[in-house]
């Protein structure tokens, strides 16, 4: 477990997990001290070790994005980090399908219009409210 390695995080870190099970769980577990990267990986490159310390805080928030992690000392000579691509982080809003509640009947929706995306004109038709599409939808299925 992360603990094992890491050591026990503080309350501070504990107290912004959103997950109130996991942070009664981290609260209750006797404390642990972290393992020394260097003593648990001693031949490793100590570069390589700073950054795999970095890369594995337990606070997301004291990792480093993709990108500081490319322009790590560690990857010198190896990368241009002015060649790799950027981006903005991708908003919370892009995951916004995973709260939905779908039916049964809503999924067979989806399902089927995915399938219409390959066949332009049943899709066409359907989005029209041609009848001729109809002998395509399971709407018999239980």
């Amino acid at each position: 477990m992360m603990t094992d390695f890491l050591g026990s995080p503080s309350p501070e870190i504990i107290s912004r997990i959103r997950n109130e099970k996991a942070r009664r769980y981290l609260s209750s577990m006797r404390k642990k001290l972290p393992v020394p990267f260097s003593e648990k990986f001693p031949k490793a490159d100590p570069a390589a070790v700073k950054l795999l310390q970095k890369l594995l805080a337990f606070d997301p928030k004291d990792r480093p994005t993709a990108e500081e992690a490319l322009a790590d000392p560690y990857f010198n000579g190896l990368a241009k980090v002015e060649r790799e691509p950027s981006c903005q982080p991708i908003s919370k809003m892009e995951f916004e399908f995973e709260r939905r509640k779908f039916t049964r009947e809503d999924i067979k929706e989806l399902i089927f219009r995915e399938i219409l995306e390959y066949h332009p004109q049943l899709l066409k038709d359907y989005t029209n409210g041609s009848e001729k599409t109809n002998f395509l939808y399971p709407r018999f299925l239980p």
